[in-house]
């Protein structure tokens, strides 16, 4: 059983890996208040469709093919919301504080 949750953790790993260097590239150059921002619309995002919610109401959170799925969600989203911040979109913040 060990072997397989090894291998479920490697498979994963280098591809969540990419989404941070893409992470990285997407925010180089860009205002650190931006990338605040297209954070802030990632998780207001997520939370709209309820990702968040689903993960948290589940029983076996600590399982990490589960960790891994929100994480890979988590950073695709941030990724596409400063790729798009780039592209000259504004953000649309719902959440004021």
């Amino acid at each position: 059983m060990k072997k397989s949750q090894k291998f479920q953790r490697d498979a994963v790993s280098p591809f969540r890996d990419k989404l941070w260097d893409l992470f990285k590239e997407q925010a180089k150059g860009m205002d650190g208040s931006d990338v605040v921002t297209a954070l802030k619309q990632a998780g207001e995002e997520i939370w709209a469709v309820g990702i968040d919610d689903t993960y948290s109401s589940m029983s076996h959170q600590d399982d990490e093919p589960l960790g891994n799925a929100f994480d890979i969600t988590w950073l695709t989203v941030v990724c596409i919301k400063l790729k798009e911040m780039k592209q000259g979109k504004k953000p649309r913040v719902r959440i004021r504080n």
